[in-house]
């Protein structure tokens, strides 16, 4: 937020990391090369609780710097920025630290204090000397070098700063997936909503806020700038005049905009549900990694199941989907293990994946996670890979929140590094590997690989399970065996030894009439099943639907005409609204949300030149029931 305070500008650390530097030149890693510039394998606890440090930690002449926004972040601190001094002041429990780009004289409550290394700007980011900030905030540093890690101690409690608690009525704000408890108010007027401008900049990367006078905001998002009036329905982007049905306005000192007009300028979804007092933005550019395919309307010939398919790959998977809807009456103290897999294994690595989906009604905050245990007398293990990709939702539209995000993320190879890599379990020792935090009435998707090494060369014995808790319990204490199924509702749980599956169609022959094959099916290609789940304890349901895998087609093509043809692929759904991903020639494209038989989505022509060619597609299914979709082949 923007505000005059004696001669300051009032910002939010997100504004500010991208405003603060104009005017002064980055530093390179060229000038610091010298320095040893990374600070690899640091840990960062603030008061017990590990921060995570998104920008590379900096090493100049052995001091660690830190990103601004996110250490004053995890310390709670308030931000001043002065333009005039280039001065950044950060204000916690009645104390000022004021420091200035490049200089080694700091200010702690108005006075002058020298410092060993200068505050910086590295690849456009503000970053501080960790050790002065903390001390002079009334912390206390402590570096342990055999573990890397350094831990900040600081005073939570303060007479002079209580910690504002948002109003009762406030709205909760969904802004792709990130659940912000808003300050202020959402403003309607003649039927359009307004939000101030500041939950656009603070929370989408790469994103800033600007006043460009006492009347004008500018608005930084995705590429496109947006010069926003008091009053006026005239909006300026990328400095061409754009009329808008709605007006933005100025209260209580930050600029309301007009929500659905950046919706719609910026590509996405909007959704507001009053009465649970909830708003849902989706920014395509921010949401996904792939673009959505054009949907047409056609009616589709019935097609034939696939005629076989096999497991393949060394990756196995835990899926932990039943019981989906978590309630008391199935989880009636405050922890429970949803899943497990116990794994006995002579390899020395083995490879694994963990995917998961669990709706909240227990009435509380749940806290999820991903532990493992290693229940062997002799041996250490590491986690020498780990990648996830997790999404919530307390929406209903679980596929676009969770599915698409997670299939496109995945098939994209853009599943995020976890802080578990590298992580030792010691024989006898669990360790948690990833958390998710659960709110009540809402939806958590996640997937999660790793890849667990033997340590001494032997028998390497440890269970994963999925673990919940309600009340802030340890969930490495948790080594209780699975709750009992929900068999009303026949939701896949067990652990089958590959996650890929793959598909081989029969040859299809140019000039041929169309044909058509139906992937999870649940007959000639169920292979994920009650019978062979390698997780028995307290039952196991199949998985036809194939959750959580990817589903590989090859596509056999032959052209005994020589000339060339354009080999054209459809997809559509078969049971019910189907949605996913595509991957075909590398390039990965979303199947937005599909009516059976009457919708599909068509894939970029392929051109044959020669006699024959195998097309290959990985698909990944979104959410939905058994989710069987259909793939066609014609040629022109």
């Amino acid at each position: 937020m923007f505000n005059r305070i004696r001669g300051l500008y009032v910002f939010t650390i997100a504004a500010l990391t991208s405003l603060i530097f104009i005017g002064h030149q980055d530093v390179s890693a060229a000038t610091l090369v010298g320095e040893n510039l990374y600070k690899k394998d640091v840990s960062i606890l603030i008061n017990g609780n590990k921060i995570n440090i998104k920008d590379p930690i900096l090493n100049k002449g052995d001091h660690i710097l830190l990103p601004m926004r996110d250490f004053y972040e995890a310390i709670d601190a308030n931000v001043l920025w002065s333009k005039e001094t280039q001065t950044a002041s950060a204000i916690r429990n009645g104390k000022t630290v004021d420091l200035t780009i490049n200089s080694t004289i700091a200010k702690v409550n108005g006075s002058n204090v020298s410092m060993k290394v200068a505050p910086l700007l590295f690849q456009n980011r503000t970053y501080i000397p960790l050790r002065f900030v903390s001390e002079n905030l009334d912390g206390k540093v402590n570096w342990n070098q055999g573990e890397q890690k350094v831990e900040v101690t600081l005073d939570n409690t303060s007479e002079n700063t209580p910690t504002p608690t948002p109003p009762v009525d406030s709205y909760v704000l969904h802004m792709n997936n990130k659940r912000i408890v808003m300050d202020d108010p959402l403003i309607i007027k003649e039927g359009r909503s307004y939000i101030p401008a500041t939950y656009f900049y603070e929370h989408l990367d790469n994103s800033s806020g600007n006043w460009l006078s006492n009347q004008v905001l500018e608005l930084q998002i995705a590429g496109l700038i947006f010069e926003f009036s008091d009053g006026k329905n005239t909006v300026l982007v990328n400095q061409e005049p754009v009329v808008m049905n709605e007006k933005p306005f100025i209260q209580s000192g930050k600029m309301y905009v007009p929500v659905q007009f950046l919706v719609n300028a910026l590509g996405g979804n909007l959704r507001n549900l009053p009465d649970k007092k909830e708003l849902y933005i989706y920014l395509n550019h921010f949401m996904f990694i792939s673009d959505f395919m054009e949907k047409y309307d056609g009616v589709s010939p019935r097609p034939e199941y696939v005629p076989n398919a096999r497991l393949e790959g060394t990756r196995s998977l835990l899926v932990s989907d039943n019981p989906e809807t978590l309630t008391q009456d199935q989880i009636p103290s405050t922890t429970a293990t949803l899943a497990q897999h116990v794994i006995q294994s002579t390899s020395i690595t083995n490879e694994h994946r963990i995917f998961g989906w669990h709706f909240n009604k227990l009435g509380t905050k749940a806290t999820i996670a991903i532990t493992i245990q290693n229940t062997s007398a002799s041996n250490s293990i590491k986690i020498s890979n780990a990648k996830g990709y997790t999404k919530s939702s307390g929406n209903s539209w679980i596929n676009y929140d969770i599915g698409l995000p997670i299939a496109d993320a995945t098939l994209s190879g853009q599943l995020k590094n976890s802080d578990s890599a590298g992580m030792i379990i010691q024989p006898g020792e669990t360790k948690t590997i990833e958390t998710y935090e659960l709110y009540p009435d809402y939806v958590v998707g996640f997937i999660q690989d790793i890849d667990i090494q033997s340590i001494n060369g032997g028998t390497s014995d440890y269970t994963i399970r999925t673990v919940l808790a309600t009340n802030n319990e340890d969930l490495t204490q948790i080594h209780s065996d699975p709750i009992l199924l929900d068999k009303t509702a026949a939701h896949p749980r067990g652990a089958w030894p590959q996650s890929m599956i793959i598909a081989d169609l029969p040859t299809y022959t140019v000039g041929s009439p169309e044909v058509g094959y139906n992937i999870s099916n649940g007959k000639t290609d169920h292979l994920l099943t009650e019978q062979n789940s390698l997780s028995p304890i307290n039952g196991s349901i199949g998985n036809p639907g194939h959750f959580g895998m990817t589903y590989k087609v090859n596509i056999p093509i032959s052209n005994p005409t020589g000339e060339a043809k354009i080999i054209t692929v459809k997809l559509a759904g078969r049971g019910g609204l189907y949605n996913g991903a595509v991957k075909m020639n590398g390039v990965v494209q979303l199947i937005p949300t599909l009516k059976p038989g009457t919708e599909y989505v068509e894939l970029p022509n392929y051109t044959l030149t020669g006699q024959a060619v195998t097309l290959s597609l990985e698909i990944m299914h979104a959410g939905g029931a058994n989710l069987p979709v259909a793939i066609y082949v014609e040629s022109k």
